[in-house]
Parts: C-alpha cells; sequence; structure tokens
C-alpha cells in the first residue's frame, strides 16, 4: 500500500539478539524497505516515462499527417490564422497594408472572456493598435475578463495578459479600469471557497474578495479527489 508496515523482533528473534542487535534488525528493515519504495517508485515514472515517450511519438506523427492533409487541401485552422496574422504583423512591409484594411473596418472592438487571450492573440491586438500611437482616429476598446477564471491554458492562455493590457491601455490609450467584485451567479458558500482559495495565491497579490448578490441562498462545494 506504499507504507513501511511496523516490524519488531520476534520473542526468538529478541532472545538470540542483544539489545543493540535488535535495534540494529530494525534499522536494516526500515532501511530495506525504503528502498524498495523507492524501487518500487521508479519503476513506475519508468512506466509513465515509457507512456510519453509512446504518447509523443503517436502525436508527433499525427501532426505531420494533420499538418500534410492541410497542406494538400489548402486549409487552415484557427491555430493557423494567429500564426499567419502574426507574422504578416511582424512583417514591415505587408503591415502597413494589414492595419489600414483593420481600421476601415473595425471602430469599435469588444474582447469577452479577455483572460482567455495567449500571446500569439495579444501579440496581434498590440501589432494593430501600438500603431496608432495618439492617433485620434484609433478604435475604442473595451475589454472584460477575469483572471481567475482563465481555464484554456492548453491553448497557451496566460491569465497574467489581462493586467498587462490593462495597464498597456491604460498608459496608451487612457483607458478606465472598471473593477467589480461581485457576483450574480455564485451562492456565498461558492465565493466563500473562492475567496480562500484566491486570498493566499501568491500570483494574485492584493486579491480583493469577493461578494455574492444572492443574499442567503444555499450552496455547495464538493472537490473531486485527483
Amino acid at each position: 500500500e506504499g507504507t513501511v508496515r511496523v516490524r519488531k523482533a520476534s520473542k526468538a528473534q529478541a532472545g538470540r539478539l542483544t539489545e543493540a542487535g535488535e535495534a540494529d534488525l530494525l534499522m536494516l528493515h526500515e532501511s530495506l524497505a525504503g528502498a524498495l519504495l523507492d524501487c518500487v517508485a521508479a519503476r513506475l515514472e519508468l512506466r509513465v516515462l515509457e507512456f510519453n515517450a509512446a504518447a509523443l511519438t503517436a502525436g508527433t506523427a499525427l501532426l505531420t499527417e494533420f499538418e500534410a492533409f492541410k497542406r494538400q487541401r489548402r486549409l487552415m485552422d484557427y491555430a493557423d490564422l494567429e500564426i499567419e496574422v502574426d507574422r504578416l504583423l511582424d512583417d514591415a512591409d505587408r503591415a502597413p497594408y494589414l492595419q489600414a484594411r483593420l481600421d476601415a473596418r473595425y471602430r469599435h472592438l469588444l474582447l469577452d472572456e479577455f483572460q482567455d487571450t495567449n500571446p500569439v492573440q495579444w501579440r496581434i491586438l498590440l501589432a494593430w493598435l501600438a500603431a496608432y500611437e495618439a492617433d485620434a482616429y484609433r478604435p475604442s476598446i473595451f475589454l472584460v475578463g477575469d483572471p481567475k477564471q482563465s481555464i484554456y491554458r492548453f491553448r497557451r492562455a496566460d491569465y497574467r495578459i489581462f493586467n498587462h493590457a490593462a495597464e498597456w491601455l491604460s498608459d496608451g490609450f487612457d483607458a478606465v479600469r472598471l473593477p467589480n467584485n461581485h457576483t450574480w451567479r455564485n451562492a456565498p458558500a461558492v465565493v466563500d471557497v473562492v475567496n480562500a482559495l484566491f486570498v493566499k495565491e501568491p500570483a494574485f497579490v492584493g486579491f480583493a474578495e469577493q461578494a455574492a448578490r444572492r443574499g442567503a441562498r444555499e450552496g455547495m462545494v464538493h472537490l473531486p479527489a485527483l
């Protein structure tokens, strides 16, 4: 079960051993048991390594085939579009044309769930907006998000971009930050757990505790063992 059982000398052993010998026996038992547990842990880690190596090989082959499939059919997925737009806006010769097209089409930007923005998406937005400098015709921007709710890490979302973008827009676009620490969605019991978690989280220094607007309505939090 992953734990070392208590080992005591039997009466027969105790009769044959001195007190020091009995102590040595128990120390030897503990040492051997510890070495055995280390061996079991190492074998488990080896199995995980073998599984990950096989998954990496299969995943690499799958991605290679997927990229070939898209090239043959001249298709692009969402990630391809992000990478291509990022590349174009980083090209000094092509960026002005693309920026002009964006300027002509979009005058107001509303970006919801901004806490799930990834670095490539932020570079795209930054490359466009930074070109305005103090231009009076730059678009209006409204970002909505909650870093606590960032759940798209598998798509490289970085919750830190939210605060970075807020600071950048405050400095360059005179943006106003409108914090909201009230929720209409969750019962007080849920909000209490959220507060207890994030108030101790080093990544959220200065966290302002949330308050529920649902009054005394009942709620329950169940955390499954992982």
